[in-house]
């Protein structure tokens, strides 16, 4: 029983980080699916004309930029913590391509997704799917 309990909390884990990178997504459907207050949803545009929508998840902020045509082609997801990063990382070492300790690849029918961590020299870190 266990063992079903942790293979269902890993996938729905497992659900809802590769659902924050919605790359191909349009800003519509993103809205649509994160409508609830709980999720803090705020969108704009950002200093050089791009629009986005940023939302926040029990672990991390999600930022969606969207291109010309309104469809999502980047995701910025910024850890809250620094156990928040290690969550991520572990996840994705276990669930996509590692190419290397900062760089996965994530294949699918809709084709092949990069993802970058990213670590500021300002400070910080953040992955990047694009």
């Amino acid at each position: 029983m266990k063992k079903i309990i942790t293979s269902i909390a890993f996938a729905l884990i497992t659900l809802c980080a590769f659902s924050q990178s919605r790359l191909g997504s349009s800003a519509s459907e993103i809205k649509s699916e994160f409508w609830e207050s709980s999720y803090n949803l705020s969108s704009g545009y950002s200093k050089n004309g791009t629009y986005y929508i940023s939302i926040q998840t029990e672990r991390a902020t999600a930022n969606y930029l969207f291109d010309d045509e309104g469809i999502c082609n980047i995701c910025m997801i910024i850890p809250d913590n620094q156990g928040a990063l290690n969550f991520y990382v572990e996840l994705y070492n276990t669930k996509y391509v590692i190419v290397s300790s900062t760089k996965w690849k994530m294949y699918s029918n809709n084709g092949i997704a990069n993802i970058e961590l990213i670590y500021p020299e300002d400070g910080g870190y953040y992955f990047v799917w694009y």
